[in-house]
Formats: C-alpha cells, structure tokens, sequence
C-alpha cells in the first residue's frame, strides 16, 4: 500500500484549436522583464497576462478543461484559472525552487523546449521529517526530488503545495514556458457562455 499521493498529470496539447496562434501571440505581443525566480531569463509575472487575451480563448478553454479534470481526479472542489504568465530562459538559465502561493492547481505549458534545455522537478513535501532517515539504496520511499520527462505542447498539472523548479538550460536555444494558477470557484459565478465551454451544456444554470 503506497500512502498520501501526489498527483502530477500530464496533458499532450499538441493538437489543440488556436495553439499556433497562441503561441505567435506571445512571441510577436508579450510584455516581460527579469525576475527573481527565472535566473539569468525574463518572465511577464505580475505584468502581462497572455490567457487574458482574446487571442488566447482558446487555448484558455483547453488549459481549463484539463484543470477541470485534475480537479475531478482529486477529489477538489471545481478550480478557475485565476492567473498566468510566462517564462524565456535562455542558455544558463533556471527557474529557482519554489511553490505557487493563494492557489490550488498550478500548471506548465511548454511553448518551446529544446534538446537539453532542463528538466521540470519536484521536491517532496517529506523531506524535512526524515532527519533520522539513513538511506542505503535508491527507492520511491526515499526519493527526495524527482525529475519530469516534459515535452514541448504538454501541459502538466500538480498541487501549488508543491515545491518544483527547472534545471539549467545547456541547449544554445531559448525555453518558454507558459504557467497559470487557480482559485476554488462554484461554476455559477461565472459568466454562463464560459461555463458552457469548459464545464459542458447544463452546468450554467
């Protein structure tokens, strides 16, 4: 029996209605400067939102839908995405470890990732509880961070709890990554069309 879960899914995007649009939304009309946890890159966090966009309706409704689902699997009550921004990091670049304050579900969309640009991590939550521990031998019950396989166009979702970073990015090329975060949201606040989209005819009443 493996106890307490932490589920981390993952979404192939790659087909999905307006994704070449969106991306050429962002290259060609984003807005960004440095910040702290994009070492050595650039990030739109606190500024411009590339999911507020009506270019980007989309897409949106797909991240949406897929946050719908990931909700559903864990048992939440139903989440909104309530924010996004993205990151460019190029050669040298990482993001620092970190977690997603005021948030539910956290997600990462990958826009561009080139061969060897670093791989998304996670941290466990367990770590600062084992102090006694001793370990001899590699297993799933004492693994204290974990690397993600990620792809380009796949969104990935995960608890905001979760600490998680990126590696540095060896590649000569830029990664962009795309991530947005929710809030616990009953469905009939929301503007009943953008109800029926993500949630489906009969939930907008």
């Amino acid at each position: 029996m493996d106890l307490f879960p932490v589920l981390f899914e993952e979404y192939d995007l790659s087909g999905a209605p307006g994704l070449a649009e969106f991306k050429e939304h962002i290259k060609s009309s984003g807005k960004h400067d440095v910040h702290s946890l994009a070492v050595g890159g650039v990030s739109s966090h606190g500024g411009w939102d590339p999911l507020r966009d009506p270019k980007s309706e989309p897409i949106l409704i797909a991240f949406q839908q897929c946050v719908n689902h990931y909700a559903d699997k864990v048992g939440n009550f139903p989440c909104v995405i309530s924010g996004s921004w993205y990151n460019i990091l190029p050669h040298g670049g990482f993001t620092e470890r970190h977690r997603h304050e005021s948030s539910v579900i956290s997600g990462a969309f990958y826009i561009d990732l080139p061969d060897k640009s670093g791989n998304f991590y996670m941290v466990s939550p367990l770590q600062p509880y084992m102090m006694c521990v001793h370990n001899i031998k590699d297993a799933p019950y004492n693994e204290y961070q974990h690397e993600a396989p990620i792809k380009e166009d796949h969104l990935y979702l995960f608890p905001s709890w979760l600490e998680h970073g990126s590696r540095i990015n060896m590649s000569g090329e830029e990664r962009w990554t795309v991530s947005f975060n929710t809030s616990s949201c009953d469905p009939k606040t929301l503007p009943s069309d953008f109800v029926e989209k993500v949630w489906g005819k009969g939930h907008e009443d």
